[in-house]
């Protein structure tokens, strides 16, 4: 089942958060930036903070519950653009817990983004991911097209980074597929 957050899932969503980042970055990200960010407990202040000021007017966060009371990803979705690509809105963050991978949360997650989305906006969606992350293929296979690649500075490191476009909302929908649906 995919519903919007609650304050009382910022544990979870941190946990997530800290072990997708191991996954999916270990493999390439310098040390000095991915010990802290994969540091649960750093984590959950800093998503406990996030959320105690998150804004519901531009952002909307989408938990993935695999049982119910048990978050297994999550989606962070801004209405504001991405690098200037001239987006409506932008996938922020989009995390599984690894324990659960190739179960199809994922998509349904991307999947109620995007009707959260189509309801609010028919403007171009956008999604960074770094070069070297092991599944940003994932997003290819859900109809995103390569816009922009370029080099970022992030806390004195050089990263690539990929930018994946939709037209629309409705195109992302549609990519995913009908018979997609949001309730695990």
């Amino acid at each position: 089942m995919i519903r919007p957050h609650i304050r009382s899932d910022a544990v979870a969503v941190a946990d997530i958060l800290a072990a997708g980042w191991q996954a999916a970055y270990a493999g390439f990200m310098p040390q000095a930036l991915l010990a802290p960010r994969i540091d649960p407990l750093r984590r959950r202040a800093e998503i406990a903070a996030w959320l105690d000021d998150f804004d519901t007017e531009i952002e909307h966060l989408l938990v993935a519950e695999s049982t119910p009371g048990t978050v297994a990803g999550f989606v962070h979705i801004v209405r504001a653009d991405k690098a200037g690509l001239g987006a409506a809105a932008h996938i922020n963050l989009l995390y599984v817990d690894p324990a659960r991978f190739g179960r199809g949360i994922g998509k349904a997650l991307m999947a109620a983004a995007a009707d959260w989305l189509a309801a609010r906006t028919s403007g171009a969606v956008v999604l960074a991911a770094y070069a070297d992350n092991p599944y940003r293929g994932f997003y290819a296979r859900l109809g995103g097209t390569v816009v922009l690649q370029k080099t970022i500075d992030f806390d004195g490191h050089a990263l690539a980074s990929v930018y994946y476009h939709w037209p629309s909302p409705q195109a992302l929908r549609a990519a995913i597929g009908p018979g997609q649906s949001t309730a695990l």
